[in-house]
């Protein structure tokens, strides 16, 4: 047992005694992660409280480059995305790999409340990541319907990428801000009846 594992097992005596012994508060394992991201990776709320009120830094990345906010919107867990961004998270921080943002993360996985607090808290609804790809783009993408709803209804935007479309590295692209065309439900319907339309030919004469 060690800080770490014992903030993701959520075992607050435990962390409250490694702290106690001089542990970094901070101390992170091969992956780069640090106690608060597990904690916070974790749902454990009580346990991010202590970690944040001892010192740790909010704002910490892992490896991939996922900090703990990331980490708690991508699992949903509001109310640690609440008090990690009131005691100073980046709502607009980035993984490394793909760009991605804590509402990005939380837009695929169908974290509606967690998008609402993000995006009181400054989230850039817009912003896209390094294939292009919006929140909105990515809720439509993981089939969250209630995701994509919401951030509609807050003015999102966003291209639909095929599902079956893969990336390969000479295809990523620096961070750009584009204006996205308008893009709903009703409009992919309209789009697919026209490809039909389309691949069906002509009628012979």
């Amino acid at each position: 047992m060690n800080l770490n594992r014992a903030s993701s097992k959520g075992d607050l005596a435990a962390v409250k005694t490694f702290i106690g012994e001089g542990t970094s508060v901070d101390s992170a394992d091969r992956s780069g992660r640090t106690p608060l991201i597990e904690a916070a990776w974790a749902g454990h709320l009580d346990v991010v409280a202590f970690l944040v009120e001892s010192g740790a830094n909010v704002n910490a990345s892992d490896g991939s480059g996922y900090t703990a906010l990331m980490r708690a919107a991508e699992d949903g867990h509001a109310e640690i995305v609440a008090h990690l961004i009131q005691n100073g998270a980046d709502v607009n921080c980035r993984g490394k790999v793909k760009g991605t943002t804590p509402l990005m993360l939380a837009a695929e996985q169908g974290h509606v409340k967690v998008l609402e607090i993000l995006i009181e808290n400054g989230a850039k609804i817009n912003a896209v990541d390094q294939f292009e790809e919006t929140a909105l783009a990515r809720a439509y993408r993981t089939n969250q319907p209630k995701s994509a709803e919401f951030l509609e209804s807050k003015g999102g935007r966003g291209k639909p990428e095929r599902s079956s479309f893969t990336y390969s590295e000479k295809d990523l692209k620096p961070y750009i801000k584009a204006s996205l065309p308008q893009w709903s439900a009703a409009a992919v319907e309209s789009g697919m009846e026209e490809e039909e339309t389309i691949e069906g030919g002509f009628e012979e004469e």
